[in-house]
């Protein structure tokens, strides 16, 4: 194809048919030299009329070769996982350390917080001299040495999506599955791994709000990692409540300290395992001897983990004491208390995102410096009984008015009842 006229590109979407690999590829390829507008164009005609799995599998491919991809050549089998996003998310940093202390090497490159969700380089940047910033050839000669690397993801990696990313942001266009896969895809591709696991979650606190959206864009995503030749599966998980305890960059890395030191924190755990163990069966690895989850919750729990996880700390020169130094503690301490006894029969995960976030936790433009210190603290979830003046939850935040205004904002996140509340299911669905 030498031309390729916008116009006829973009008529084919509105028109709802298909587009073919090579058009695909001219566009992401020529991407600069159409307006806004008309791609803008484009992007309502596929949110309104989607993308079939040919199509969807093109883009992801041209987008991913819009940059650079990476190769793990000599250090396979490697495991890449991603998230969708969620409160108190901080499975990456259990994850990765638990496969590498496995045996399975994991050069994971991930992003900083997006909205009300979380970060895992800005949870790690709390620690003092922590270098997110690695060339390619140094997570190579990390990962060759101790198994492990969590950097930042460079610009280099599928820019292309970058450019539609931002386009989708200020258009309404971002709720569109096709797009959402491809552009999620797009990035794991490039970043090189041949084994991919996902972490899809639905409910208040997520992007996705309901099952149904979350199985249709896993079943998406897995099916475009299969037809671009990488083992790639799907984990649909529950994100109606924060996961673990602690939300907030430091009060996070505190409590992956804690489960990695044998702390029981039952939410936490079970998502890691259930990630590890189809990440492990997916990349066609034998299992070690004995009962694989049984063989995980060892390595998590027992030190083995917390090794590695120390040793990535320091070979990125982080001082994973600093985060216990005083200074590292938010200035301001409120605890929210019980107003009446009963059970917690809910928690709004998304307000409490967007407590955080406007602690301080998060940033509202690219440029803005984030506080590592603030977050919210948990004593009490789900099902969980309480009493009267029983504190339920610790605001951290920089001064006594922030920790004022996030107690009001968190009075309407509870709602209490004198039943107690079936169990939340946390793993819904396997898509492989």
């Amino acid at each position: 194809m030498q031309t390729l006229e916008i116009k006829d590109f973009i008529k084919t979407k509105q028109d709802s048919k298909s587009h073919t690999e090579e058009e695909i590829n001219f566009f992401i390829k020529n991407l600069s030299q159409f307006t806004q507008d008309e791609i803008t164009e484009w992007l309502k005609a596929v949110k309104r009329n989607g993308m079939d799995d040919k199509e969807t599998t093109s883009l992801t491919l041209a987008m991913a070769n819009s940059g650079t991809v990476l190769s793990w050549e000599g250090l396979e089998p490697t495991i890449d996982k991603h998230s969708t996003g969620g409160i108190g998310d901080k499975v990456t940093l259990l994850f990765a350390p638990l496969i590498a202390a496995y045996g399975i090497n994991v050069p994971k490159l991930s992003g900083r917080s997006l909205g009300f969700s979380g970060g895992t380089i800005d949870k790690l940047e709390s620690i003092s001299g922590f270098k997110t910033n690695l060339s390619t050839e140094q997570i190579k000669e990390q990962v060759k040495k101790i198994g492990l690397a969590i950097c930042s993801a460079s610009t280099e990696l599928a820019p292309a999506d970058k450019k539609l990313y931002f386009i989708r942001d200020v258009t309404d266009t971002v709720d569109s599955i096709p797009l959402i896969a491809s552009s999620i895809m797009s990035k794991k591709i490039a970043g090189g791994s041949k084994n991919i696991i996902l972490d899809v979650k639905f409910g208040s606190g997520a992007f996705m709000k309901t099952l149904k959206e979350a199985q249709a864009l896993a079943r998406k995503m897995v099916t475009i990692g299969k037809n671009l030749n990488k083992n790639t599966k799907a984990v649909i998980s529950d994100m109606n409540q924060p996961l673990g305890y602690a939300v907030g960059n430091t009060l996070e890395i505190k409590e992956v300290l804690e489960v990695l030191s044998g702390k029981e924190i039952k939410d936490l755990i079970e998502i890691v395992i259930c990630l590890a163990k189809e990440a492990i069966a997916g990349a066609n690895l034998k299992p070690q001897e004995g009962n694989l989850e049984s063989k995980l919750r060892e390595i998590l729990l027992h030190g083995k983990a917390l090794k590695k996880f120390e040793e990535m700390i320091s070979a990125q020169g982080g001082n994973l004491k600093s985060i216990f130094n005083p200074e590292k503690k938010a200035k301001y301490i409120e605890s929210l208390k019980s107003n009446c006894e009963g059970y917690i029969q809910n928690i709004d995960a998304l307000l409490i995102g967007e407590v955080v976030h406007e602690l301080g936790a998060g940033r509202k433009s690219v440029s803005d410096q984030i506080d590592h210190s603030v977050g919210i603290l948990f004593h009490k979830k789900h099902g969980d009984k309480v009493v009267k003046d029983e504190p339920i939850l610790e605001i951290h935040a920089k001064c006594k008015e922030d920790a004022e205004f996030a107690k009001r904002k968190l009075s309407s996140a509870l709602k209490f009842g004198q039943n107690e509340p079936g169990k939340l299911k946390l793993v819904h669905e396997i898509v492989r």
